[in-house]
């Protein structure tokens, strides 16, 4: 993906939906309000809110949906890494996804 934008922060509304085709390596932050982020192939979903990243990990299709009025921050991260290798914030964001599957919240 070739990711050129005027303003690196875009608004989206409750409901609207992003969509970012062959994305990989573009880190998506919200700074305002929470996301809902679906990756191509991938099995997991997940919500990342205000203050927490995801980056783009697959290429594909890649849907971003504002679960409330927020506002996103996009850019393109150095890729590649090393197989395997994650993010403090992805790190974060696993073992969050793997809390709320256990736990249910």
């Amino acid at each position: 993906m070739n990711l050129k934008l005027e303003s690196p922060v875009l608004a989206l509304e409750a409901g609207q939906v992003l969509t970012l085709d062959d994305a990989r390596g573009t880190r998506i932050q919200p700074r305002q309000g929470s996301v809902w982020i679906t990756e191509e192939g991938e099995a997991q979903d997940f919500i990342v809110e205000a203050g927490q990243a995801f980056v783009v990990k697959r290429q594909g299709r890649t849907l971003v949906q504002a679960l409330v009025d927020s506002r996103v921050a996009f850019r393109d991260e150095a890729w590649p890494r090393a197989a395997g290798e994650l993010l403090g914030e992805e790190r974060l964001l696993e073992t969050r996804f793997r809390l709320q599957r256990h736990f249910g919240v």
